[in-house]
């Protein structure tokens, strides 16, 4: 099942995803309930409109190129190629799974410790390698602009790509040269970045991704970067500049904090535990609480029986048996929003 929330909910979305699921939740969890996805019969064939821009996919932590050009060898898995069969051009940012070892540099920081991280220096490398990825789908296409898709991590990276002023110059087509040239304007640290969107991005979809962290105090497991996006760019802050912000969440799998071990419903509910404070009784993709996977104003999607990823859970050493938010059956329910 499909469901959609084009409205702002009259709460965060954290609360009242919540108060949703706890209609149901101590039964799903008692139960090890597990949702199964089931193509709508009006669900149609989503084509490329001959004006699209390029799309370019955001990969999620840990995670590289090839998971989404050729997983586990297979081109014609990729959600790339599924893409590419509906008409779409398609960029990878270029990443390797040993590059998010960068991430370290924030790590070993104070900051992170004391909850008081950005961008900086953590995941500058990776935003770098957006606006290069970007600049080439540009000139390739001869477009101004492209379409953002952020799976998991690169969901909330993506949005803080949209508002740095490192990036903040004419759209790429223009010339906005290479990102590691361009300079943050004098007087603006990342603590104080201006309200304006980046003129190279038309849309943002993002996939399973963790946008908010535990409403109520708990630690943030990005040491304190997720906060401060969201306290200088909360919800679909840029909406009124023109940028279309769509969140898909999936709804698979209760956490249960009594399953039996290397169960899916134990995984989740500790995957969830370190999103949003407490998993048991949480639905979401396996992975991210859908409390977490949605945003204050955007167009906010729910998907039954889809899971966090390609991979297995735990690994990504094998492919999992269940579809995920890029199988070529699920693209339709929420690709759409570029049109």
């Amino acid at each position: 099942m499909v469901r959609i929330n084009k409205r702002s909910p009259p709460h965060s979305p954290a609360i009242c995803c919540q108060q949703v699921a706890t209609q149901s939740v101590d039964a799903a969890a008692q139960h090890q309930q597990v949702y199964s996805w089931k193509r709508p019969k009006d669900l149609a064939r989503v084509l490329a409109p001959s004006h699209a821009p390029p799309i370019v996919i955001l990969p999620g932590f840990g995670n590289c190129s090839s998971d989404y050009i050729a997983p586990y060898g297979l081109k014609e898995e990729g959600i790339a190629h599924f893409l590419q069969q509906r008409g779409f051009a398609v960029y990878v940012v270029d990443i390797e799974r040993r590059d998010w070892i960068q991430v370290a540099r924030c790590i070993a920081s104070r900051a992170y410790w004391t909850g008081k991280s950005t961008v900086d220096p953590g995941y500058r490398w990776y935003l770098h390698r957006v606006q290069a990825t970007i600049d080439k789908a540009c000139k390739e296409c001869d477009s101004d602009q492209v379409d953002l898709i952020g799976h998991s991590a690169g969901g909330w990276l993506a949005r803080a790509f949209v508002g740095d002023a490192l990036y903040m110059k004419s759209s790429p087509k223009v010339g906005s040269g290479s990102a590691a040239q361009l300079h943050v304007a004098p007087g603006l640290g990342v603590g104080h970045l201006p309200s304006r969107a980046h003129e190279g991005v038309r849309r943002l979809i993002t996939l399973g991704t963790p946008h908010l962290g535990p409403s109520t105090g708990g630690r943030d497991m990005t040491g304190g970067t997720l906060t401060w996006l969201n306290t200088q760019w909360p919800g679909a802050f840029f909406k009124d500049q023109g940028i279309q912000y769509t969140c898909v969440a999936g709804q698979l799998v209760a956490g249960n904090k009594e399953a039996a071990n290397r169960t899916l419903a134990k995984y989740a509910c500790n995957s969830y535990r370190e999103v949003c404070g407490d998993g048991h009784g949480q639905l979401g993709d396996g992975v991210v609480p859908r409390c977490c996977a949605h945003l204050e104003g955007a167009d906010n999607l729910l998907l039954d029986g889809v899971f966090h990823s390609i991979s297995k859970k735990g690994t990504f050493a094998g492919r999992s048996q269940l579809v995920w938010y890029g199988s070529d059956d699920v693209i339709d329910a929420w690709l759409h929003a570029l049109l």
